[in-house]
């Protein structure tokens, strides 16, 4: 049995687990020297015969750790502060967003703040400066069955990302009355899908771009974009993204927007946000201040 499909006994979770952390706080080194089995069972407190015998070379264990370094990257949720900013932000439009122009300075400005903020929290991420790292170095790994492993891990923690985008994606298309502009399907897959993988694709670019210059995705400039009737400062990853997705959706022109409808919007807004996060930013016991 190869280490990427034998089941982990909860002895070798914790050998993994004290190695992902050493990632976690060193990053990856090339050659990946400090992914040491030694330290790792010292720390994690499993005696070494248990290790070695889930563990005869250090190959097998080097691919485990690998495999769980990717496995375990995911998108990282909005923090309370972030949830809190953007529903004051729709709550300052909701008695105009029976509107068409409001709903379009919304939906720009909205898109604006939380790319922003999810770059930033990409960014801090050691685990994902582990996974982008990872990826670059993948075609070197040696030998070829650590290196197929690995890839196979990569390949399926972005199907697995790319689905969840897809997934946020149709809700907030939803939420704001949008439609895919072209809804091209190829078997199973819908624009959605296409929509994920091409922010998945770019957004990594951005990270990859902003390591070495983290200055850029803070430089900005004042302009009117994508139809918003103000200016507002934008930075250059946030035109990239945002440009992506309002070229792939477009305001539905089937729906009638009323004072009803932007209520059943925000009731779906608020709903979402408490199934995600458990409450809703502002709630204060029973109350909710932001479904009156």
């Amino acid at each position: 049995m190869t280490p990427s499909t034998r089941k982990t006994p909860g002895a070798a979770d914790r050998i993994i687990d004290a190695a992902l952390k050493t990632l976690s706080t060193e990053g990856l080194e090339v050659g990946l020297e400090n992914i040491r089995m030694e330290e790792a069972i010292a720390v994690s407190g499993v005696s070494r015969a248990t290790a070695y015998r889930r563990w005869p070379s250090r190959q097998e264990f080097l691919t485990d750790v690998l495999v769980a370094a990717v496995t375990r990257t995911d998108l990282i949720p909005e923090g309370e502060e972030d949830i809190r900013l953007l529903m004051e932000l729709v709550e300052a439009r909701m008695p105009r967003l029976h509107l068409d122009q409001e709903r379009r300075d919304l939906v720009v400005e909205a898109l604006r703040f939380t790319l922003d903020a999810d770059i930033k929290r990409l960014m801090h991420s050691r685990q994902w400066r582990t996974a982008m790292s990872l990826s670059a170095l993948h075609p070197t790994l040696e030998p070829a069955s650590v290196r197929d492993q690995v890839g196979v891990a990569l390949r399926e923690a972005d199907r697995r990302l790319d689905t969840s985008r897809a997934a946020i994606y149709r809700n907030l298309a939803s939420m704001i009355g949008y439609r895919p502009v072209i809804d091209v399907r190829h078997g199973e897959e819908d624009a959605f899908d296409s929509l994920a993988r091409a922010a998945g694709v770019m957004m990594k670019g951005v990270l990859l771009r902003a390591l070495p210059d983290p200055g850029w995705i803070e430089r900005r400039q004042r302009v009117h974009l994508f139809g918003c009737s103000h200016p507002l400062d934008w930075s250059e990853p946030e035109r990239m993204l945002v440009q992506l997705l309002l070229s792939h959706l477009e305001p539905d022109p089937d729906l009638v927007w009323d004072q009803q409808s932007v209520r059943v919007s925000h009731a779906a807004l608020v709903e979402l946000v408490r199934t995600l996060y458990g409450r809703v930013p502002g709630d204060a016991g029973e109350a909710d201040p932001v479904t009156h």
